[in-house]
């Protein structure tokens, strides 16, 4: 009997009838795309149909049970065996590896669910099974992906808070190692005389005496053996001699040679393929931490502030040199994980795509504090109601406290209008609650109040946004450096010593302040103080439409380098009901445009920071050819004045990367109803 029926057959009636199958009903079953069985209600199969018979090579016969649980995979015997639902009146479903025909194992969704006559008498059972192992690999690369990008964002953390160059080498390469599947590795510098010295070695790799070192001809270069043996930084013969068949060297900065190489080895050729992506975006990161370590280095004769500044360039340049790629990867893991579980009838997976879609959002939370400490975020100020936007995320901020802390919000009956982008002032609220709930050990109170500010040192009216706790106090000693970045005083793993700094920054990027009063044992309150506007007369909605009306289909001019951010935009809009012309490069664009394409054009939507033409120069080059055409900016980052002034241009719209199916859809939607006619 099959493990799949044990549980489902407890005691079979010694006078159960034998059954037969119609052959009418056979040659209807052996139609059907899904693989079909019936059992008796002794869990004996009786028929299975022709699927089934092509899938696994199995008949019915005497034979059948003990030969179909020898194709079932070693690792999900023992978990079939209890995953019955144990009436005989219930169905069930589960999933397993199937092996095939020719060999192979691929995953099935199999359900079972009792036989009966038009008594309601039950005479068997009836299993179906359909194929899932694509949709099980998409989920296992999507897996992949949030943990690659997961241990990116710790090592960025990690490099923040230890300040041991060896420490932060042996992690790095650690990973370089983990990620890349390698048997062993080194992180080689440039020494004197051309030749290298080993800084860090991992996995048993004597590291010393370091493997020769040539320098590639091409600097800058990620180079694979035996894919790239001129541009392999280490001889063919000491690869063969110490029977190396695989290897990667990627330069830690491409425009640094100082910094060296993560060089690895392994004795064959791992399988699946390296993540060369992760490997730059790793050394990237290590780069920074380089830079940073360089700069202390230099530093430690300065006074305190001059060490503090410094520490803020170092931010920029992790902020600006990981953003834009990490965004990237944000938005094709969220944008795919939401395509993926609309797809999804089962709860359970479901679950399992909504933590995903929660790492996603944890991951973009920390890049846009840096983005905002470092100021390379793109700000979208707009007309903002504080009392509005505080009442809407009071659920929200019920879920951010702890149980022996109770919240009170004190909202004041008038509006308080003022100018700033709203996301932003969310992740003020946000940071300083979070803060107000660590302080509270015991029970405490946590108090939101919105309502009239101060004057400005120069009179002008301002609204303000506090927030306040009744925790031990702020000690006098930690006041001094309370915004300060890196600065914290939660244990390690807690906190990352950014979330004032960048609130404050954020602050007075919109004119205004953050400051605080606090008390030894009676708690402390911090301000939001922003400039007050008057009342508009009109403004946006804190939340767009959920679900904006059907619209006629427009043609898109899509330009994005990034491959994945590029198809599963692509996918977005064209559910939508638009026709997409997909491009990676901007000079193809150019000259698909130029070459009489553009007449057929509705929006260009392109990123702005890419290789060769960037979104600006393109959609200016457009522009000059069709004054009108609408333009849809994407980015994780912008980096110089010349873009943030197009980006407020008239008939220009700016989308943050990462995005969501949801946020690409209201801003197609509100371009083309703004456009229509």
């Amino acid at each position: 009997m099959p493990y799949f029926l044990r549980h489902l057959v407890k005691a079979a009636p010694a006078h159960a009838p034998a059954i037969t199958l119609d052959p009418a009903w056979g040659q209807f079953l052996d139609t059907l795309p899904a693989m079909v069985w019936l059992a008796d209600i002794r869990g004996q199969v009786i028929y299975v149909n022709e699927v089934w018979r092509e899938a696994t090579g199995l008949r019915v016969s005497d034979e059948f049970a003990r030969r179909l649980e020898e194709m079932v995979h070693p690792e999900d015997r023992e978990r079939l065996g209890g995953s019955g639902a144990g009436r005989l009146g219930g169905s069930t479903a589960f999933e397993f590896r199937l092996r095939r025909a020719d060999g192979t194992y691929r995953w099935v969704l199999q359900r079972i669910r009792p036989w009966r006559d038009a008594k309601g008498v039950a005479l068997g059972f009836i299993g179906s099974a359909v194929d899932i192992h694509e949709q099980k690999r998409h989920e296992q690369r999507l897996s992949l992906i949030a943990l690659r990008q997961t241990s990116l964002a710790c090592f960025g953390r990690f490099i923040l808070e230890q300040s041991d160059p060896a420490v932060v080498a042996g992690e790095a390469l650690r990973l370089f190692c983990d990620h890349l599947h390698l048997s062993a590795g080194v992180l080689l510098r440039p020494a004197e005389g051309g030749e290298a010295h080993v800084v860090a070695a991992a996995r048993g790799l004597a590291a010393h005496p370091a493997p020769p070192f040539v320098p590639p001809a091409r600097e800058g270069l990620t180079a694979q053996f035996p894919d790239d043996p001129d541009e392999f930084p280490i001889p063919l013969e000491w690869l063969a001699a110490e029977g190396w068949a695989y290897g990667v060297a990627v330069p830690v900065d491409p425009q640094e040679r100082a910094f060296g190489w993560f060089v690895g080895f392994a004795r064959q050729r791992p399988d699946p393929s390296p993540s060369i992506h992760y490997a730059r975006d790793l050394a990237a990161i290590f780069a920074v931490a380089q830079a940073r370590e360089r700069a202390e280095r230099r530093l430690r004769e300065s006074n305190e502030r001059a060490l503090q500044l410094q520490k803020m360039e170092s931010v920029g340049l992790l902020a600006g040199g990981v953003a834009h790629d990490f965004n990237n990867l944000l938005t094709a893991i969220r944008c795919f994980a939401e395509l993926l579980r609309e797809d999804m009838p089962d709860e359970t997976q479901r679950a399992r795509v909504d933590d995903i879609l929660h790492a996603s959002s944890r991951a973009s939370h920390l890049v846009r504090q840096l983005l905002a400490f470092s100021r390379h975020e793109v700000v979208q100020p707009e007309p903002v109601d504080l009392v509005s936007l505080v009442d809407n995320l009071r659920g929200f901020i019920r879920s951010l406290l702890s149980e022996h802390v109770r919240i009170e919000f004190e909202l004041g009956p008038d509006a308080a209008w003022c100018d700033a982008d709203p996301k932003q002032i969310e992740q003020i609220l946000f940071n300083l609650c979070l803060n107000a709930r660590d302080a509270m050990l015991v029970e405490g109170v946590l108090r939101v109040r919105v309502g009239p500010g101060p004057l400005s040192a120069s009179g002008a009216r301002q609204v303000r946004l506090s927030v306040a706790d009744t925790g031990p106090g702020i000690p006098p000693e930690v006041r001094a450096r309370l915004f300060q970045p890196f600065y914290t005083t939660k244990p390690r793993g807690r906190g990352t010593g950014l979330g004032l700094a960048a609130s404050r920054s954020i602050a007075r990027e919109f004119r205004g302040d953050l400051t605080f009063e606090s008390e030894p044992g009676r708690g402390a309150v911090f301000h939001l103080d922003l400039p007050e506007i008057a009342c508009p007369l009109v403004a946006r909605p804190l939340e767009e439409d959920a679900a904006p009306a059907p619209q006629p289909a427009r043609t898109i001019l899509l330009v994005e380098d990034d491959d994945l951010v590029r198809a599963v935009t692509s996918l977005i809009a064209e559910a939508l009901g638009h026709k997409v012309m997909p491009f990676g490069d901007g000079n193809e664009a150019l000259a698909w445009a130029e070459g009489g394409g553009l007449a057929s054009v509705d929006l260009l939507l392109t990123d702005i920071v890419m290789p060769g033409v960037s979104g600006h120069t393109l959609a200016q080059r457009l522009r000059a050819i069709r004054s009108n055409l609408p333009v849809l900016y994407m980015s994780g980052y912008v980096d110089d004045e010349a873009t943030r002034e197009a980006i407020a241009q008239p008939g220009v719209m700016f989308l943050a990367k990462p995005f969501s199916h949801q946020d690409l859809a209201t801003r197609l939607h509100a371009i083309f109803s703004g456009s229509a006619g």
